[in-house]
């Protein structure tokens, strides 16, 4: 669940805004650099947004057939890097190498959720092989992104779904929850499944 408390719109506004807006800017900077998708400035604002207004984070980790389960509130920026760097990782999809690499397509229809999508799938080996955003009026403003990644190195191999949603709060897009589902193989060892699944709350 999501809740959003009234009065937090006033802190957004008074006590937050020329921060957002020096950070903003900056990323739409960087946004025109962009090949395909600004998921690092997505990622970046999205710091920023839930560090301010003292977003609890609720989470579920499975690691092979172990569970926890923790509830906090990330106490600053470094907090919310160490939980959601690991969407900048779909990053590698802007490089400028990846041009030609990946088959585009917009308008999708996705009757599930009545949300058109923008789909990217890798033709070739490539660490993000597919990255889906679903959208209601424009993709600069989520409602879903998913992707498939894979890692592969001297040490191990690994594939990940990444999954983030939002919702549009007071014009802004705020996540409220993600998920991080795979696996990983050691050369010389066993397999190794895991999941985080994570809901945000603000009050």
């Amino acid at each position: 669940m999501f809740y959003w408390n009234n009065n937090l719109k006033l802190i957004l506004r008074v006590s937050a805004t020329a921060y957002l807006i020096v950070i903003l800017t900056g990323c739409e900077s960087e946004q025109k650099k962009n090949t395909f998708y600004p998921i690092d400035s997505l990622v970046t604002a999205q710091i920023v947004t839930l560090t301010i207004v003292g977003a609890e984070l609720h989470k579920e980790v499975a690691l092979d057939k172990q569970f926890d389960t923790v509830i906090y509130v990330p106490k600053d920026t470094a907090a919310w890097v160490n939980e959601l760097d690991i969407f900048r990782q779909l990053e590698t999809i802007n490089k400028p190498i990846n041009r030609d690499s990946y088959i585009i397509d917009d308008g999708l229809y996705d009757p599930g959720s009545n949300l058109t999508v923008k789909a990217f799938t890798a033709i070739e080996e490539l660490p993000v092989k597919s990255m889906r955003i679903y959208y209601s009026q424009t993709s600069r403003r989520p409602r879903k992104i998913e992707a498939l990644y894979n890692e592969e190195n001297a040490l191990y191999k690994s594939s990940r779904k990444l999954s983030m949603e939002f919702q549009q709060v007071h014009n802004k897009t705020v996540l409220t929850s993600y998920s991080i589902l795979g696996g990983q193989k050691m050369v010389m060892g066993d397999s190794v499944i895991f999941s985080i699944k994570a809901e945000i709350q603000i009050e």
